[in-house]
């Protein structure tokens, strides 16, 4: 099973640091991901939520939520194989 951004955020709620302040803003909990044949770039898709709440304090967070989201998704897909 791959390790999806808004599952590793929503475990970074109880952080007291800029990252877990993200992981509480209500428009960053929830979003549904669609369904569809086409692959989703996550990333991008996060991006442009990030930038709608529209707050630079909120986009450095998101910069270094998603370096140690990739660094736990690449832990969890080493400790599948």
């Amino acid at each position: 099973m791959t390790l999806r951004f808004d599952v590793w955020l929503k475990e970074q709620q109880s952080r007291q640091d800029e990252i877990g302040e993200l992981a509480r803003v209500p428009s960053m909990i929830g979003p549904e991901s669609s369904s569809s044949k086409r692959a989703v770039d996550e990333h991008h898709t996060w991006v442009d939520i990030v930038i709608r709440i529209a707050d630079v304090g909120h986009v450095l967070a998101f910069n270094d939520a998603w370096q140690e989201f990739l660094l736990a998704k690449q832990a969890a897909q080493g400790a599948s194989d």
